[in-house]
């Protein structure tokens, strides 16, 4: 009988958990490092106001009178207006005309839109982002710029700008138009394109100086 009976203590060891516990270690530090990471971009925009009845004939306390910044883009470059009324062409500019015209007048904006619209329809994703770039050039951003820092000396207060576009422009023209109207560059005023493309923020302490960083979409009239 004492023959038959199995020794209890085989069998009965510890289930050695070491090379599992060593493949689970060398694993999660790969994994990691092939997880590719998203960033996204969040840009704050506030929809158009909807009117609830006709405007009040009652003028506002002067201390109370809005900016209303609206700024629109076309073709031909970019429209002022502040507290309703329209900031005439800069000099050099044709009148009638935008506020800031094109820096490069003799391009023709909306062939280069469509151009890169249909080779982008048509799969030359570099060839059409490339034509986009080219168009987005022919703005004078700097013009732009210099501008709503003079208005801002005006208004410190004021932070909205309202932002309008025809059809046919690009999304990625009107965010660099956010971008552009968002923070305060370390100079006020720039002549030279270089220097304004690689300038840093203007900052008050950790945090950048704030130019319109409030942008409300809207749609242009007509």
């Amino acid at each position: 009988m004492a023959k038959g009976r199995r020794d209890e203590s085989e069998g009965s060891g510890d289930l050695d958990l070491a090379p599992i516990m060593n493949m689970v270690v060398i694993l999660i530090p790969l994994l990691l490092l092939s997880i590719v990471f998203l960033k996204v971009g969040v840009i704050n925009i506030t929809a158009p106001k909807l009117s609830m009845g006709p405007p009040s004939e009652e003028k506002p306390p002067d201390d109370e009178v809005k900016l209303n910044l609206t700024v629109a883009v076309n073709a031909a470059g970019f429209t002022i207006g502040a507290q309703n009324a329209i900031l005439p062409p800069e000099n050099g500019c044709p009148t009638p005309g935008p506020t800031i015209c094109l820096s490069a007048q003799d391009k023709d904006v909306n062939a280069m839109l469509e151009g890169a619209r249909a080779k982008l329809t048509s799969g030359d994703a570099q060839g059409g982002e490339a034509e986009l770039r080219e168009a987005m050039k022919a703005y004078d951003w700097i013009a732009l710029y210099n501008k709503l820092t003079d208005i801002k000396g005006r208004f410190k207060e004021e932070t909205i700008i309202n932002i309008s576009a025809d059809p046919n422009i690009p999304y990625a023209l009107i965010i660099r138009m956010m971008d552009v109207t968002r923070y305060k560059l370390e100079k006020d005023t720039y002549k030279d394109a270089s220097q304004f493309w690689s300038a840093k923020y203007k900052r008050a302490g950790k945090t950048p100086e704030l130019l319109f960083p409030d942008p409300v979409l809207s749609l242009p009239k007509g």
